[in-house]
């Protein structure tokens, strides 16, 4: 935790001496990293996503997240999400979200019953669902953006609040 502490220091010392940069133009692109967790689920995510401003406002953004197994659930999550950036200043923008999802959850247990005999059960279910969420983003250079996103992932049996943090390649 202390290690996380100081990376998170460190980041936002490199933001707030930078000058200041601005993502949101017609027809540039993004590819970012992502570490979160969901809440409900309790799993770290990790995933990859790609962003596409179709004008200056409106962008796509495609992403793949991994659920990284805890408790014998995992989960592979693709989401299709349009964001409408706001820029407040040159160095800092938000943007409301509204996607879908499409995920492969998995749950795994084993263990021994009464009679001294080993099992294995495994559970996989394909879920469709809503996105809905906001996102911060700080534009450290012109091609840097580091951001911070909140959503809420709306899906049978798999509700729940999804946090995470980006580090985004703009070209």
């Amino acid at each position: 935790m202390k290690q996380v502490k100081q990376l998170v220091i460190i980041c936002m010392s490199a933001l707030f001496s930078a000058n200041s940069y601005s993502q949101t133009t017609s027809g540039d692109s993004s590819v970012g990293f992502n570490l979160g967790y969901g809440f409900d689920s309790e799993n770290v995510t990790l995933g990859l996503d790609y962003r596409y401003n179709f004008t200056d406002a409106v962008r796509f953004a495609p992403s793949l997240s991994y659920f990284v197994k805890n408790n014998g659930l995992s989960a592979w999550a693709i989401d299709m999400n349009v964001h409408y950036a706001v820029k407040i200043t040159e160095m800092f923008g938000f943007y409301p979200l509204a996607g879908l999802d499409l995920s492969f959850w998995r749950h795994k247990w084993n263990g021994v019953d009464a009679y001294n005999n080993r099992y294995d059960y495994t559970d996989t279910r394909t879920r469709f669902g809503v996105n809905l969420g906001l996102g911060g983003e700080l534009y450290a250079s012109d091609e840097l953006t580091i951001g911070l996103e909140i959503k809420y992932n709306i899906i049978k049996d798999f509700d729940q609040a999804i946090l995470a943090l980006r580090i985004g390649y703009n070209f």
